[in-house]
């Protein structure tokens, strides 16, 4: 059987002949380089299908995993149909692609819900605010109505009703600006103007009425040169003359107003600063919504739409708005972006305005 067995293996040789004429053959058998290779043949055979085996297993797991997440991801989605805006898409700890979509979908439901308090917040303010006018020219329709004996008091109730139409006109056009500001629907009329020559006009155009609520407003410019922006003139005129309003209108008698134009060559800014009540740091942002309006400010006259303008037009212009009130009164500075200029750095018309 040995003698057999022997014969099926198979050998490799080497046969050297002598100078006698005799022969030395040396053989060694293939057995163990076939057994070798045979035990290799089965251990990649069974690394393979271990691999395979493990790598299923690890795609079902991850597959399994994935599928979960989605369905997590549906949920949370499907409820955020049904409204509830403070839902979220969960996020794992991996910070795959999948975690970067969600983190991506859970800001913007961040900015949604945001927008949509803010817009909650304006229909609230303008059925607080439209309440008081509207009741009040209610009552003067009714006192015109039964209380009118003659005609001159028929028509100081009409006339009272008139003020009230108009300052509820006066309140929704300034809405409609504002909208119309947010839309860029008024960047068609972007001209070069020279900001010195806006700011200085709206300082004169407000001249009589600080002077008749015994403020001192005064205008400074830290350049003898145009400074020079892109922008839309009665817009930028408007922005100014909204401060210089707040500023009369929220500084006490004798106190001081003062608008300054600066340029650096890189920005150009255009402050507004007083000496009246001031702003608190916590209202700093808030004072920028719509109808919103400060502790200190209820009881003077306003709707509380003119900072949301302002603030409007500065994001059409890319202007920065700063809010800082120190000790004593407002500082408010609109900073222009690096592309506008003093005069000399830009080309093109230039546009003053006029009241």
């Amino acid at each position: 059987a040995d003698r057999s067995a022997a014969k099926k293996d198979h050998y490799r040789g080497l046969l050297h002949r002598r100078a006698d004429g005799s022969s030395i053959l040396i053989a060694q058998s293939l057995h163990e380089q076939r057994e070798f290779r045979e035990r290799l043949e089965n251990a990649t055979l069974f690394a393979s299908l271990t691999t395979a085996i493990l790598g299923l297993a690890g795609a079902i797991a991850v597959g399994f995993g994935a599928v979960r997440r989605l369905d997590a991801m549906s949920d949370a989605a499907a409820q955020i149909m049904k409204g509830d805006l403070k839902q979220r898409l969960p996020t794992g700890r991996a910070g795959g692609d999948i975690d970067r979509l969600a983190k991506v979908v859970n800001e913007m439901l961040d900015e949604i819900e945001r927008l949509m308090q803010e817009v909650k917040g304006v229909c609230d303010n303008i059925a607080h605010d439209m309440r008081t006018p509207l009741t009040r020219l209610l009552g003067s329709l009714e006192r015109a109505r039964r209380r009118a004996t003659n005609i001159d008091e028929y028509h100081g109730y009409i006339d009272e009703a008139l003020d009230e139409i108009r300052g509820i006109h006066k309140t929704f056009g300034a809405l409609l600006r504002i909208s119309e500001v947010e839309d860029g629907l008024r960047r068609s009329g972007f001209i070069d103007i020279d900001l010195k020559a806006v700011a200085s006009d709206a300082v004169e155009f407000f001249e009589p009425a600080a002077d008749e609520a015994g403020i001192i407003l005064s205008y400074q410019s830290s350049t003898d040169e145009p400074a020079i922006i892109s922008g839309d003139p009665n817009l930028i005129f408007e922005a100014i003359a909204n401060l210089i309003d707040n500023a009369i209108k929220f500084t006490p008698k004798g106190g001081l107003a003062l608008v300054k134009v600066e340029g650096d060559g890189h920005h150009v800014s255009v402050t507004v600063e007083d000496t009246g009540i001031g702003i608190r740091s916590e209202d700093a942002d808030a004072v920028l919504r719509r109808f919103y309006r400060a502790e200190k400010s209820r009881h003077t006259p306003g709707n509380g739409l003119g900072l949301s303008l302002v603030s409007a037009i500065a994001r059409l212009h890319g202007m920065h708005l700063e809010i800082t009130s120190p000790k004593i009164g407002t500082r408010i500075r609109l900073v222009t972006a690096p592309a506008a200029s003093i005069a000399g750095q830009r080309a093109g018309k230039s546009y003053s305005l006029r009241m």
